[in-house]
């Protein structure tokens, strides 16, 4: 086999999603249109001339009457130049919404369409480029002297969308209803650090923990990144059933939210909501109305699609793009910009891309193995090839900001002995000869009986950091001897999280400014069996001491001294077990168009990601400015 992996460019289709009454206000425009012309060229993909067919694209300026927007019937009508749109979200709801009428922000299955972030907020938002910290919902919050209580203020003045106040009730009536129920989101984290939660007032939530708990308050109820807890309404959800309340019922109003949009349409092609008539912020003076009429929120799709839609400024913001698409996307349509001006263009991601396995199950039980996976992929080929150089390896699954840089250093003792960033055909060969393999006649892995080490990775069909590094990470490790596949199912989640893909490729969050988030969902009280949903134990790796460990990094602030040694414990532990296979940061290129609007974030100004499917996008939406 030849050792060299050349760059090739493949398009994968993917479903388009019915793109009516997305144009623009209706009157006579000055408008450019983009006609496509297939041509065919000559290209040299391993040394042999290839024909293949490029799209290119020609603008042309033309006159027409647009009309206003159409989202669906039975809706108001707005101007292009007031509505905003966005396509892809995190990867997730590939060619279609599944949860159509499903409302319900605690269940499985539910999508980043708006529920927490649209028509939702958080007591508190944290801006994870920026470091900014906000008070929302909440006034401000203070724990005891040893961290076994805290007190949340609520805001004065915060309203549901019906006008009912929001108050402590609301916030207690949420974290007791979840609390113990498994199959919600957060419901046993709740139960394990909540011993009471409870109204001291209208605007006062004391809640009282079973341990010093110092990290609750930031891993639980701030928004950041996708995390964060959303509250309902009590006087809504009080005789209701959590475990299959949908909260929907558009006659009723509802979904609630506190807000400044309200769901008016939802289908399998996309989600509406408009900006309501009154906003809690506004009123206050807490923050001003925002200027977009409506957010229109379409499923995951092809990179392809939105690239065009993009061009055609059918789309304000996708979900990111691989280098070569956004430097196309801006070359035939220069209103589109990205997060950065410099290489890389994009923002580092609270995500790092991994290579993850089930633990629980052979041949990915062993440890060994795990490693000799390790060492056959060349991760910076996977950076150079896949993205043109514009991201960077990882040693470690969490991101490389600021407040994490103290941890990397004190691991880098460990990391000289468990190099995670090695690659090694040699240490490949002696593992996989010790465990009884050999290399058959097709140069593959085989036991003594013959049969061939083989697998198949699962990961996301849409994602532009999974998406185009699973082909080079598969063929690696075939040049290394194993006989690897990879598949992009639409269930690709369900196949993860249930522990029927023995081998894929994800990515892992929770660290921003210490690396305990990240690493308790490795804890053992997550851990589910094979064929059993778990939403963030999905490695099932089992180890009692180094749960035990993180169990009292728990107890301390971030700031305790006694943290650094814990962390160099439980990265003794984790390191030769290597649960999971580091390899890449996730470098989001998020496509911005400033046709219609301008005020978005960037490098110079990062007053947030401005990833719209993340939780802290209000900060985006109530500060852009339309153009026109």
């Amino acid at each position: 086999m030849s050792s060299k992996i050349s760059r090739r460019t493949v398009l994968k289709g993917g479903a388009a999603v019915a793109a009516t009454s997305l144009l623009a206000a209706c009157q006579p425009q000055t408008v450019e249109k983009v006609v496509e012309k297939v041509v065919k060229e000559t290209v040299i993909v391993e040394g042999t001339p290839q024909v293949v067919e490029k799209v290119v694209k020609e603008t042309v300026v033309v006159e027409k009457v647009v009309e206003p927007t159409k989202a669906s019937s039975g809706i108001a009508e707005v101007p292009r130049n007031r509505t905003w749109i966005a396509a892809g979200m995190g990867g997730e709801m590939v060619g279609g919404f599944t949860d159509v009428e499903m409302f319900n922000p605690y269940v499985t299955g539910i999508s980043r369409g708006g529920i927490h972030h649209i028509g939702g907020e958080g007591l508190f938002v944290y801006n994870m480029i920026g470091g900014d910290y906000h008070n929302w919902q909440a006034e401000g919050h203070e724990y005891n002297a040893d961290f076994t209580e805290a007190t949340i203020k609520i805001r004065p003045g915060v309203k549901w969308s019906d006008g009912e106040a929001f108050d402590a009730e609301d916030v207690a009536f949420t974290l007791n209803m979840i609390k113990g129920k498994n199959e919600l989101t957060y419901g046993m984290d709740i139960e394990k650090y909540c011993k009471s939660i409870e109204v001291v007032d209208p605007l006062t939530v004391k809640i009282t923990f079973n341990t010093p708990s110092p990290r609750f308050i930031w891993d639980y109820l701030t928004y950041r990144g996708s995390l964060g807890l959303v509250f309902v309404a009590e006087h809504v959800w009080k005789d209701k059933d959590p475990l299959t309340f949908t909260n929907y019922d558009p006659a009723k109003g509802w979904p609630l939210g506190t807000g400044p949009y309200k769901l008016v349409a939802t289908s399998v092609e996309q989600k509406v909501w408009d900006l309501r008539d009154t906003w809690w912020g506004a009123e206050t003076g807490f923050r001003d109305m925002p200027k977009i009429e409506r957010i229109i929120v379409l499923p995951s799709m092809s990179e392809i699609t939105q690239a065009q839609m993009l061009m055609n400024n059918e789309l304000e913001m996708a979900f990111s793009m691989t280098p070569t698409n956004m430097q196309l996307i801006s070359s035939q349509n220069p209103k589109v910009v990205t997060f950065c001006d410099e290489s890389p263009y994009g923002f580092i991601d609270w995500w790092p891309v991994y290579v993850g396995f089930n633990c629980s199950e052979p041949p990915f039980d062993d440890k060994d193995i795990r490693w000799a996976i390790s060492y056959a992929i060349d991760r910076q080929q996977i950076v150079n090839l896949a993205f043109n150089g514009y991201s960077q390896v990882t040693s470690l699954p969490i991101p490389d900001y600021g407040g994490l840089e103290k941890y990397f250093d004190a691991a880098a003792p460990l990391l000289e002995e468990y190099n995670t960033l090695e690659q090694n055909q040699s240490k490949v060969d002696a593992i996989m000869t010790s465990k009884g393999y050999s290399k058959n006649a097709d140069g593959f892995w085989a036991d003594a009986a013959g049969k061939t080490f083989s697998f198949e990775i699962i990961t996301y069909p849409q994602h532009p950091s999974l998406t185009p590094s699973v082909p080079i990470v598969t063929e690696q490790l075939r040049r290394a001897g194993f006989d690897a596949t990879f598949l992009l199912p639409a269930d690709f989640a369900d196949r993860i999280y249930l522990g029927d893909a023995k081998i894929y490729m994800f990515g892992i969050g929770g660290a921003m400014n210490d690396p305990h988030a990240t690493f308790y969902r490795f804890q053992q009280m997550n851990l589910k069996p094979t064929g059993e949903r778990a939403s963030i134990g999905f490695f099932r790796w089992d180890n009692k001491e180094f749960s035990d460990i993180l169990d009292e990094m728990a107890k301390l602030p971030p700031d305790d001294p006694a943290v650094m040694p814990l962390w160099e414990q439980m990265l003794a532990i984790w390191l030769p077990e290597l649960p999971i296979v580091p390899l890449i940061q996730t470098v989001i290129q998020v496509p911005m168009n400033t046709t219609y609007w301008s005020g978005w974030p960037s490098c110079h100004d990062p007053y947030t990601a401005g990833g719209y499917w993340l939780r802290d996008q209000l900060l985006m939406w109530s500060k852009l400015q339309p153009t026109q």
